[in-house]
């Protein structure tokens, strides 16, 4: 693919050294017991397939983007971080970045840098990727 600096992501479970099974928060692993036993799917840039994050990286998909629907994603790779801007949301005020791939630039998603209420303070420093903008990769 002649990608210079593009981390590529494995299946954990047939990687004995994998960063995904160091992950220490305790949220994470609760939400995402049930995961484990299913398939790894690697998630890509839509336009370029550059790898971006995995399915054991879903927090919630829930979530609205602005082309539909996204997921809340607890870490993703070769990104390049945006603008940060103050954006209003259904469920309040935050500070956020959008977040590109760094190899074709094109928008992904979105980084929750600041929330302005309490009780959604969980958001920060996690990232929304937007399924019109991914793709699974094989």
């Amino acid at each position: 693919m002649g990608l210079r600096y593009s981390i590529y992501i494995e299946n954990p479970l047939s990687s004995p050294s994998s960063s995904y099974k160091s992950i220490s928060d305790p949220l994470f692993h609760s939400q995402h017991r049930a995961q484990r036993n299913t398939c790894f799917i690697t998630y890509g840039c839509r336009h370029c397939k550059t790898h971006l994050s995995s399915s054991f990286q879903i927090i919630s998909r829930d979530y609205r983007g602005r082309t539909g629907t996204a997921y809340l994603m607890n870490k993703v790779v070769n990104v390049v971080e945006g603008k940060v801007e103050q954006r209003k949301m259904l469920t309040g005020d935050y500070l956020v970045c959008d977040i590109l791939c760094h190899w074709c630039k094109r928008n992904v998603g979105w980084k929750y840098l600041q929330s302005s209420n309490d009780d959604q303070q969980y958001k920060e420093g996690k990232f929304i990727l937007e399924l019109k903008n991914i793709c699974k990769c094989t």
